[in-house]
């Protein structure tokens, strides 16, 4: 289990370093915080996916079960990143609000991944 927790946070740093290089990019360009994080957070989900089914997890269900399961369970982190996002983003800087909204969505989905996803 230590192995793939840091499997999975080794596959995270990448997909952070894309979600949150296409969140800031598109908000220096001028779009909306909250437009930036879905963009970025929709390819991050790409790469997670690839990389976790890869990598980090391994599961006897069939690929298409996998992946079905692997992207409702990222709609659901997601869906709880989108909220704490827009309430952090009343009270401090639009780019603490993002880290401070990563964090739900990192802890949730791997609890989710683990569990739910792949079950191991």
């Amino acid at each position: 289990m230590l192995l793939q927790f840091v499997k999975y946070n080794l596959v995270g740093v990448v997909n952070t370093l894309v979600g949150f290089t296409i969140i800031f990019l598109l908000m220096y360009m001028g779009f909306s915080a909250t437009l930036s994080n879905m963009l970025g957070y929709a390819m991050g989900t790409v790469v997670s996916y690839i990389l976790n089914s890869k990598y980090t997890f391994v599961s006897s269900s069939s690929k298409q079960a996998v992946m079905v399961k692997f992207f409702m369970a990222l709609a659901l982190a997601y869906a709880l990143n989108f909220m704490v996002l827009q309430v952090l983003l009343t009270s401090v800087n639009p780019y603490l609000a993002q880290f401070g909204a990563a964090v739900v969505y990192t802890l949730s989905s791997f609890v989710m991944m683990k569990i739910y996803v792949f079950n191991s």
